[in-house]
């Protein structure tokens, strides 16, 4: 019979404390059949140790083995090039990939022939990304926090409570999108007395949104006039679209920034990279330096938001995780197909498989003038 070793391992990026798996959930894996090696210290930093993790039928292991033993590796986030060097034909690895803003990472990828998964892009028939709900709906929680306490005048804000008082006019808040991070930011805000206008772009959704949404929740399809509108008043503008980049049309421009309320806040948890539809964002911001200022306005856009909550998102990713895990295990180790876990495939056999990446490969080529390789050189490469 052939093994079957799946590896957790242990973050290594800057503030990040997070694991993808829980014992609970490795003690699952194990009672379907599949032998799992943990990284040493993988779940200290979220409360698990690796007793812990031992007493759910785990076999505690070095880094060097974890990449080396197992089959399948799982990380919450994308290996880090000192990590690179662990990549070999064969091994299977799964995680939040993003490899669409890192090709660098697409390209190792690709030519140490892993099968990598992006757990953000495993898709069901229906069209939703299940893993990515629990990351997807901190971040919209958080950007309504992040908001309200920047609009402080310690925080340089506009001095405005994001909560209802008597006798005082609600605070205005914008949000761009009503996915799963939209949403969220959506009900996070309204709950907290806010008038919230949420704009989309398809009537049947917006509909369907709305008809669950608070009273203070108003729901607009995106058009130019009613949007600009909406920003100008707006004390706190939260994006929240599935995904923009390089090719993304300018929706919140220089001009409509320029002319916000100063000490306005936005809030981007939009996942992509380049310019996009906002602009104004020339660059990510961090836990520890969470904003800056253009033309009055904060600006805040924190990269792997979720990791601040690191306790609250480990324990919601290994429990959504779980089952996509399961699946993917089966059909990497026996062959059972899983149309979920194949949406989410970015490399295999050398090459890059996934749609989005491979427009993102395309765009960077246009963007830096550089030549379209042959099916030749990309066989040879």
């Amino acid at each position: 019979m052939p093994r079957k070793v799946i590896s957790v391992l242990k973050e290594i990026r800057a503030n990040e404390r997070r694991v993808i798996l829980a014992p609970g959930a490795v003690a699952d894996l194990v009672r379907a059949g599949f032998a799992v090696h943990v990284e040493a210290g993988a779940g200290a930093l979220s409360c698990h140790d690796d007793g812990a993790y031992a007493a759910a039928g785990a076999r505690i292991v070095d880094t060097a083995a974890a990449w080396s033993t197992a089959d399948l590796v799982l990380k919450y986030k994308a290996p880090e090039p000192s990590e690179w060097r662990h990549f070999r034909p064969g091994l299977a690895l799964a995680c939040y990939l993003h490899a669409e803003g890192n090709l660098p990472l697409a390209e190792a990828l690709r030519a140490a022939s892993v099968r990598s998964y992006a757990i953000e892009f495993l898709r069901t028939d229906q069209g939703a990304f299940p893993v990515s709900v629990p990351d997807s709906e901190i971040s919209g929680k958080l950007a309504v926090l992040l908001g309200a306490y920047h609009l402080q005048t310690s925080q340089k804000g506009r001095g405005v409570l994001l909560a209802r008082m008597a006798g005082v006019s609600p605070p205005k808040v914008v949000v761009i999108g009503y996915g799963n991070a939209g949403g969220a930011a959506a009900q996070l805000a309204a709950a907290m007395g806010a008038d919230v206008t949420v704009f989309g772009t398809s009537r049947v959704g917006l509909r369907r949104f709305q008809a669950l949404a608070a009273d203070n929740v108003c729901c607009m399809i995106q058009e130019r006039g009613a949007f600009e509108q909406a920003v100008l008043e707006a004390d706190l503008v939260i994006g929240a679209v599935l995904i923009s980049t390089y090719d993304t049309p300018a929706l919140m421009d220089e001009a409509l920034v320029r002319r916000m309320k100063p000490g306005a806040v936005i809030v981007d948890v939009t996942c992509g990279y380049g310019a996009g539809y906002m602009p104004t964002f020339d660059r990510l911001t961090t836990h520890d330096s969470p904003v800056y200022e253009r033309f009055g306005v904060l600006h805040c856009k924190i990269d792997a938001m979720p990791a601040s909550v690191h306790l609250t998102a480990t324990e919601a990713m290994s429990t959504t995780a779980l089952p996509y895990v399961l699946a993917l295990a089966e059909d990497i180790f026996c062959g059972k197909s899983d149309g979920v876990s194949r949406a989410g495939l970015v490399t295999a056999d050398g090459a890059v498989r996934h749609p989005e990446i491979l427009r993102h490969i395309e765009l960077e080529r246009a963007r830096t003038g550089t030549p379209r390789r042959t099916e030749k050189e990309e066989a040879s490469a």
